[in-house]
């Protein structure tokens, strides 16, 4: 699959559920759900405009909104951002290169203080599962996203 390609399935995706689990005494453990409305401002890129409920263990649900920007950088290279201070000053969290045919992973992973981001994705029948693993000194993470399309997925 191309990057071109890739941006053509996400394009799809009008909600979205996750779980975060942690190892680390002060991680954050929980689910969320939540819609997503894609923007096209041009023909390969995508901004993704994610709102919803996120329900930490143990604890009330929170209102969440995060934004961000998938890009065709080369025919087999797809940039995600986070444009949490807006789209003139994104934060780049890294470059997926495809694996398979449905499977892209992260080139290298994306340094945040003492902390290492990657990510790997896999497009699925009815979404798209995006996995993220955070390690650090202070926190051994995995979140589980599932990009849906189809009401109910």
């Amino acid at each position: 699959m191309e990057a071109m390609q890739l941006l053509d399935v996400l394009r799809q995706v009008t909600n979205l559920r996750f779980s975060a689990r942690s190892e680390s005494a002060t991680g954050w453990n929980g689910d969320g759900v939540g819609t997503v409305v894609v923007e096209t401002p041009s023909r390969d890129v995508l901004i993704f405009r994610e709102t919803g409920e996120w329900k930490p263990a143990g604890a009330m649900p929170l209102r969440f909104s995060n934004v961000y920007r998938w890009s065709c950088v080369a025919p087999r290279l797809i940039r995600l951002e986070h444009l949490r201070f807006g789209t003139d000053k994104p934060v780049v969290l890294f470059d997926l290169a495809p694996d398979s045919k449905s499977v892209w992973s992260s080139v290298s992973p994306h340094e945040c203080r003492d902390d290492c981001y990657s990510a790997r994705l896999q497009v699925r029948e009815t979404c798209v599962t995006v996995s993220w693993r955070i390690v650090g000194p202070q926190k051994r993470e995995e979140i589980e996203y599932f990009y849906g399309w189809r009401c109910g997925e």
